[in-house]
């Protein structure tokens, strides 16, 4: 499961006030950016803490207390996101510090709490193969076989030359048997590439 867009939201415990950040992130390199740029945009908060998860079974999880007293910080804000169920995914909390310690605990609550929060209202995706196909048939299927593919996948270019060719993006990965099914052998395709794309949860 992804975000779909960057994402944040903000909250005050004791007078610091914390504002999370979460960014859909594919590499280290990726996080490490987006890090920089939190870093940037807000350089006069007193510390700016983060972790992320990328790749198959969160294969990748770092995180930073970033000044913060060891393992209050960036370590509960990684277990939020690993509970999550998102992935590829990278969280920067940053702290305006409001004269009242919290104490390890508080912290600990402070960090790790926001990032849950905004790992469960954010917008989300789910990752989904889709299938691009070239698809070629005889005119005299224009209103049978093209109205399938119209009615169950997505036609999204048709260039005519002898025959019609229809550019069909598909989730279907046996789309080319269920066209030669439908058109009794009379269409054929080809497989162009396949692509993941993420389709937004309701």
């Amino acid at each position: 499961m992804r975000i779909i867009n960057q994402y944040q939201c903000e909250t005050e415990i004791r007078h610091s006030r914390f504002i999370c950040i979460l960014s859909n992130v594919s590499t280290e390199e990726e996080a490490r950016l987006f890090i920089r740029d939190v870093q940037k945009q807000y350089r006069d908060a007193a510390h700016v803490c983060t972790a992320y998860v990328i790749g198959r079974d969160n294969a990748i999880t770092r995180s930073s207390d970033n000044g913060e007293p060891s393992g209050t910080a960036g370590m509960p804000m990684l277990e939020s996101l690993k509970k999550s169920g998102l992935n590829n995914v990278c969280a920067c909390v940053v702290r305006y510090f409001g004269g009242i310690k919290l104490g390890t605990g508080g912290l600990v609550r402070a960090y790790g709490g926001i990032v849950a929060d905004a790992c469960r209202a954010c917008p989300k995706a789910m990752e989904k193969m889709i299938y691009v196909y070239e698809i070629s048939y005889d005119y005299s299927l224009q209103g049978s076989l093209e109205t399938w593919l119209r009615t169950y996948h997505t036609i999204h270019d048709i260039y005519y030359d002898d025959s019609v060719h229809a550019m069909v993006e598909s989730s279907a990965a046996d789309l080319l048997d269920q066209v030669e099914a439908v058109s009794h052998g009379r269409a054929s395709g080809r497989l162009l590439r396949m692509q993941l794309s993420l389709v937004p949860l309701e």
